[in-house]
């Protein structure tokens, strides 16, 4: 982009942004509800539909006399230098009692939103490419076009592409004040940050953000790698190949060739890496793609970076592939000399896992460092990422599949780097965290019980629930509330204390932490007595520490606790007696050997309890609301039984191998038997499918987005949301293209009132002859939605191999973006199996759907399921 002069011949920068901002706020609203809508200015129209008016005012819950009016702010700094432009704005509203509602609401109350209004000037002469950053921006409008998803973490990973023509361009941003994001102490404001800067309008390799391994003893630590490609133009691009010019490093692409990218879509291009001994610390990668209207026409662009080199006791970045296909890394730290030393080759070493905080990179000083004043535990020390520095989605269903991908990669670098030690345990875990890492700590121990050998909750929350109150919502009715709330109870940890009985358990928190309360840590500890008693369990309140501080990991008490690592007779025990509580089989690892496969109902908790008989090898099981479970093989496979007492049910199991080929069923008379059926995998939902809707992130491979060219934006903003979020891949294909034999899960974003992609008339969701949408109920009776304007829905159903397809509708393009804001982004939302969605979503949030709910294990419509 030129630079422009101005009349005293100085020259004028060609991007910036106005000074003043005009404000309209603040409105009430919940914790994670800005997915579902719940503006109030949508009921007048929406904002961009206001103009500033400092007469005019508008009905507001927390405002003094229940009104607002606008006001204007000042930037709080700005900066335009030629084809850059920066803004920060940082609004608060002083005449609000906040002191006096936090009172009553807590910290619920000081969330909250609002709008503001400024200007983006492009002093050129033609339309330019404009790369957009929102930090901590969640929605805006530029001119009269819509984004959702933004950057409410400041990641930076995926900033959208605009092409504006000259001139001024109105931007309307909405504040959404978040206390996991922007705190709860001291006055509650917003601030933001904009950033515009000119583009070439091609392909851009992002090089600042390539991931690749580090140098080990002179070898790469792991094969993988992987550089950002954003399609910065108008034209779809192909990437063909990645190569290297240095003669003892090579590349080549992971995955299917080409990488398509749409315009405006950002991917990982993922490589492996191969190297003799001793590679060049610098290395150069050439890129090379064609664009959509020049096959035949090659071009390239090169980027640089560096490794670093480590011995392999020190903590080193090591690479991996995630299961989502994508490469992700954690840092490790093999076992020192002294650890290790009299120990034979053949001893398997258990795994400390530590689980970092929001907002950190397992890559920053403060973590991988964390654990430096104790250098000689025996043990494998891994750091994972959980892929983002946010863990994806607070250590659960991405983030953990990054966690479990970490500890396998363990292995590979044993072999990699030609370890010659003690190997590594990877079913035995000491799991640490910190923050939002001692909340995936209470995870790991709920969900994955199995592999836990002993846990401590660092300053962690109880659950995401437990953190900032969710009372703040539009009101709804009990049932919507109630579907809400079942969707995110996979991750409501205090219902599932009762699944680590037996395992030992540390907890410390400062007693003066204004982060995360230490009442979380209290009422864990509560709960935990009442549950499993005094079992291996110790509560340490730190008298005036706050949520952190240097050595916080390290305190005498946590390093107590460390030496169980060399104690394994210390290490987590199954009880004679214990219960399995499971609030999706999908999330849930086994106990004692046992795997639950399927509940009775989708809409309550299952539970089990075991009492393991002293004198034979026979349980006694009592459940509730458990339809399928089978055995799986253990380490200790002693303990399993022989026979079992199930519901006053008595059953023989099979001997030897033959027990881990059969399941446990419950017929509907109430009585158990074993079956060797498999025909059940082929009807029934089961694995990777049960869930709500974030079920759709268990994907085994990039994901799948069809669409069609006239809403072909809208899969974009999908695909940089999956980027931006989780750092997923997703390819964009059009809405006709056969799905194929690729293995990742499936979006279809789709629009209008004869779209195929809805199904059949036998499926529980699908369109009723151009009259309506349909949802039908047990027995096939049909609710029939007519058709208006902002009617949407987003939904599941079953593919092969467990896969997934999220059908993503509208019956116009605003019920679609209406639709696709409930795609899975930020945890907490709550959005269940499928979801319709009425006009009145845009002012009410989800009190405003038209139905939703859950599937059975038929893919049937749940009985407890919401319809208008």
């Amino acid at each position: 982009m030129s630079i422009t002069h101005g009349q005293d011949g100085g020259e004028c920068p060609s991007i910036s942004f106005s000074l003043k901002w005009d404000v309209l706020g603040p409105f009430q609203i919940g914790t994670r509800e800005a997915s579902w809508g719940a503006d109030p200015l949508e009921f007048e129209g929406g904002f961009r539909a206001l103009d500033y008016d400092n007469e005019t005012n508008y009905p507001s819950s927390l405002a003094p006399s229940g009104r607002v009016s606008w006001s204007t702010h000042q930037l709080e700094c700005s900066s335009s230098s030629g084809d850059v432009a920066e803004a920060s704005l940082i609004v608060g509203f002083p005449t609000i009692d906040w002191p006096f509602l936090q009172s009553v609401y807590g910290w619920a109350a000081l969330q909250y939103q609002a709008w503001a209004r400024g200007r983006l000037t492009i002093a050129a002469k033609s339309a330019q490419p404009i790369i957009f950053y929102a930090d901590n921006v969640l929605e805006f409008w530029i001119d009269d076009s819509h984004y959702f998803g933004g950057d409410y973490y400041a990641y930076r990973r995926a900033p959208l592409v605009l092409h504006l023509d000259p001139g001024k361009h109105n931007v309307d941003i909405r504040l959404i004040r978040d206390v996991r994001v922007m705190g709860g102490i001291g006055e509650p404001k917003i601030s933001i940050k904009l950033r515009a800067e000119s583009s070439e309008g091609s392909l851009a390799i992002v090089e600042q953000k390539a991931m690749i391994p580090a140098i080990v003893n002179g070898v790469l630590a792991s094969p993988f790698a992987f550089v950002p490609a954003r399609n910065e133009g108008r034209k779809a691009v192909d990437i063909l190949d990645i190569t290297t010019s240095a003669g003892t490093v090579s590349a080549a692409m992971i995955g299917i060739s080409p990488l398509s990218l749409a315009p405006g879509q950002t991917r990982p291009l993922t490589f492996r890496l191969s190297a003799q001994s001793n590679p060049p610390i610098c290395l150069s990668l050439e890129v090379t793609y064609v664009e959509s209207d020049s096959p035949d026409c090659l071009l390239s662009t090169v980027i640089s970076t560096a490794f670093s080199e480590h011995d392999s006791h020190s903590p080193h970045k090591i690479t991996f592939l995630h299961p989502g296909g994508i490469v992700s890394y954690a840092i490790l730290r093999a076992p020192s000399k002294k650890a290790i030393s009299g120990l034979s080759p053949n001893k398997r070493l258990p795994i400390l896992l530590n689980l970092h905080g929001a907002g950190l990179e397992a890559d920053s000083h403060q973590v991988r460092h964390m654990l430096d004043s104790v250098p000689d535990l025996p043990s494998w020390v891994i750091f994972p990422t959980g892929v983002t520095p946010w863990s994806g989605d607070d250590w659960h269903t991405w983030g953990f599949a990054d966690v479990e991908a970490a500890v396998a990669a363990i292995s590979g670098w044993i072999e990699t780097v030609g370890w010659d030690g003690p190997s590594v345990d990877a079913s035995g875990w000491l799991v640490t965290g910190h923050s939002n890492g001692g909340q995936g700590t209470w995870y790991a121990l709920t969900h994955r019980p199995e592999k836990v050998i002993g846990a401590a909750s660092v300053s962690g929350y109880s659950s995401i629930e437990g953190y900032v109150p969710y009372q703040m919502w539009a009101e709804a009715s009990p049932e919507i509330t109630m579907l809400l709330q079942n969707s995110t109870r996979s991750f409501r940890h205090e219902l599932l204390v009762a699944n680590f009985k037996g395992i030992p358990v540390m907890q410390q928190h400062g007693s003066a932490d204004n982060n995360v309360p230490a009442f979380h840590s209290r009422r864990m500890n509560q709960l935990i007595s009442q549950t499993n008693g005094k079992y291996n369990h110790q509560y340490v309140e730190l008298k005036g520490k706050s949520h952190w501080f240097d050595g916080v990991m390290t305190t005498v008490p946590l390093l107590r606790f460390y030496d169980i690592l060399g104690r394994e007779a210390d290490w987590a025990k199954l009880p004679q007696d214990f219960t399995i509580m499971i609030a999706n089989p999908a999330d849930m690892g086994a106990r004692g050997g046992l795997l639950v496969d399927q509940l009775s109902s989708p809409d309550q908790l299952g539970r089990i309890e075991v009492k393991r008989c002293p004198l034979s090898a026979a349980w006694v099981l009592r459940t509730s609301n458990v339809l399928r479970f089978h055995f799986t093989a253990t380490q200790k496979s002693d303990i399993l039984p022989h026979k079992l007492v199930i519901d006053q049910s008595s059953l023989e199991l099979p001997l030897g191998e033959k027990k881990f080929a059969c399941w446990l069923v419950r017929s509907e008379q109430g009585f158990w038997h074993v079956s060797h059926d498999r025909q059940w995998l082929t009807e029934q939902r089961h694995g990777a499918q049960l869930g709500p809707l974030d079920s759709i992130l268990r994907s085994a491979g990039r994901f799948l987005i069809r669409t069609s060219a006239s809403v072909s934006d809208v899969a974009v903003q999908i695909a940089r949301n999956l980027f931006q979020y989780f750092a997923a891949d997703s390819e964009i294909i059009d809405l006709s293209a056969p799905v194929g034999s690729q293995s990742g899960n499936v979006i279809s974003v789709t629009l209008g009132s004869d779209s195929l992609m809805l199904g059949s008339h036998s499926e529980s969701i699908g369109l009723d002859d151009s009259v309506g949408l349909y949802i039908r109920r047990r027995g096939g009776i049909k609710k029939v939605f007519p058709f208006e304007v902002g009617m949407g829905a987003i939904f599941l159903r079953p593919l092969l191999d467990e896969r997934l397809e999220l059908v993503v509708w509208g019956f116009d393009k605003q019920g679609l973006r209406r639709a696709a804001r409930l795609m899975p982004m930020l945890t907490g939302v709550g959005q269940p199996d499928f979801v319709v969605i009425g006009r009145r979503c845009a002012w009410e949030g989800a009190a405003g759907v038209l139905a939703m709910g859950s599937f059975d294990n038929f893919w049937r419509v749940s009985d407890a399921s919401f319809i208008s």
